[in-house]
């Protein structure tokens, strides 16, 4: 295994920790010595990648986070609209934007940042308390949306889900 790609799975692996990874945990699962990941880490931290050093091992203070966008068939309700979004935030992900296709306007698209069962509530309350409409209703079949995952297993498992829930569109 190369430097970079070391570095690489180094990384990976604390992305995908909730918690503090040991040092020797890592020089064990990377096969090298604990002063080679010492000196990784501290070449990640170079790189402006923020790892956090604590007696029970190392954290990413912010972890970098994957984008991936993810099609999704229109829905008919508030329900069905609270179920996709809900899904996505149970499941580890954050709902950056949506994105329709209109064919005169071209692209259009919507900040909604939900990441949390507040930010669920929020935006359900403003959609479903007005006389606008979704935004997704100017697009005959699906709407976009960009998800922000940790690693793109959680990103399978959300398309997964949705598409167990009949909500991918594809």
């Amino acid at each position: 295994m190369s430097s970079n790609e070391r570095k690489e799975r180094l990384l990976q692996i604390l992305k995908k920790s909730d918690e503090p990874v040991k040092g020797s945990e890592l020089s064990a699962e990377l096969q090298v010595s604990r002063q080679v990941v010492v000196k990784d880490i501290a070449l990640l931290r170079a790189s402006g990648i923020e790892i956090l050093a604590t007696s029970s091992g190392y954290i990413i203070l912010n972890p970098v986070k994957d984008e991936f966008k993810i099609k999704c068939k229109n829905h008919n309700s508030d329900e069905e609209l609270y179920d996709e979004l809900q899904t996505i935030i149970d499941l580890g992900g954050r709902v950056k934007d949506v994105i329709v296709e209109h064919p005169t306007y071209g692209v259009l698209k919507a900040e909604l940042n939900v990441s949390t069962n507040r930010d669920l509530k929020k935006f359900m309350e403003k959609a479903t308390t007005n006389e606008f409409k979704q935004l997704s209703v100017l697009s005959p079949d699906y709407h976009i949306h960009t998800i922000e995952v940790s690693n793109k297993d959680i990103f399978e498992e959300i398309k997964k889900e949705l598409r167990d829930k009949n909500i991918l569109f594809e």
